[in-house]
């Protein structure tokens, strides 16, 4: 919800979001919103509109560097798997090159070999990039500053995720180990 309000999506209930005077951002939806008014396009044809100076041999290119090659161009829009559609919105941030990448869960429906292109390719990204991620690894890999919404206000902390976690003592992204701190948590405020 961060990121929507972050990004104009959603309205937040107070303040307000200021982006810096260079600011520059291209946004990775959980949702794939972007794709959404591209009802009865092929891949091709979508993906064609971020770059409408440039000659299809280009277009086809950056689809290939995201795995859509000969056929799989000629593929609608609305037909294509979580995977497709994501590697589809990171050929369009590609094509866009924003200096700010606000990017929401963007490990969902890639398998093990994407997520690494994904953060290798990341990790290479010149600009500034901001995201959520619930997969510990793809954290591991990129985070440099982790912050923390708590009940009390917000917690920033500079350093990788492993150091967050040895810094605070508990790994959020662990769901068991996070259920388990949550009902310790009440059961403190229940005696008190």
């Amino acid at each position: 919800t961060l990121l929507k309000i972050a990004m104009g999506v959603a309205q937040a209930d107070g303040g307000t979001v200021e982006w810096g005077y260079e600011a520059q951002y291209g946004y990775f939806s959980q949702d794939h919103e972007a794709l959404e008014a591209a009802e009865g396009e092929t891949v091709l044809s979508w993906l064609w509109r971020y770059a409408a100076d440039k000659h299809e041999g280009f277009v086809r290119g950056k689809l290939a560097q995201v795995l859509f090659v000969r056929d799989d161009v000629d593929k609608r829009v609305r037909s294509l798997s979580g995977g497709e559609s994501t590697r589809m919105v990171l050929a369009q941030l590609g094509l866009v090159q924003p200096n700010v990448l606000v990017l929401d869960e963007p490990t969902n429906h890639l398998d093990f070999e994407g997520i690494e292109a994904l953060a290798a390719g990341l990790d290479d990204y010149p600009g500034t990039l901001i995201f959520v991620s619930h997969n510990r690894w793809f954290v591991e890999q990129l985070a440099t500053r982790i912050l923390e919404i708590r009940p009390d206000g917000l917690a920033d902390y500079r350093g990788s995720y492993r150091e967050y976690l040895a810094h605070c003592g508990d790994d959020h992204l662990d769901a068991e180990m996070a259920a388990a701190n949550a009902r310790r948590e009440r059961q403190l405020h229940k005696r008190a």
